[in-house]
């Protein structure tokens, strides 16, 4: 988890979903990142339980699935030698 977090691809990821779901195309085009990467970055986000998938219809009615992150923030500290990791939840918003 800590390496996703520390990932600059991950995190930009992860703050464009805070606020509304997106899909993988969405992210791609918004962040200017390669279709690929965005792949590999969610299966990462997702298998450390960072966000949550949904699959629902798309305005232009395809079904698609969408991201969001189930976090708002994360604070990193380390305490003698010892580093500790704390999130905020995030709200989940319907699409």
């Amino acid at each position: 988890m800590f390496n996703e977090l520390i990932h600059l691809e991950s995190r930009y990821i992860l703050f464009s979903i805070i606020k509304e779901p997106k899909t993988v195309l969405d992210i791609s085009k918004e962040l200017k990142i390669p279709l690929s990467s965005v792949y590999k970055q969610i299966q990462s986000l997702k298998e450390c339980s960072l966000i949550t998938e949904k699959t629902d219809f798309t305005e232009s009615g395809h079904i698609a699935t969408f991201y969001q992150s189930l976090i708002k923030d994360a604070k990193i500290s380390i305490t003698k030698f010892e580093p500790s990791i704390s999130f905020s939840k995030n709200k989940i918003t319907k699409k």
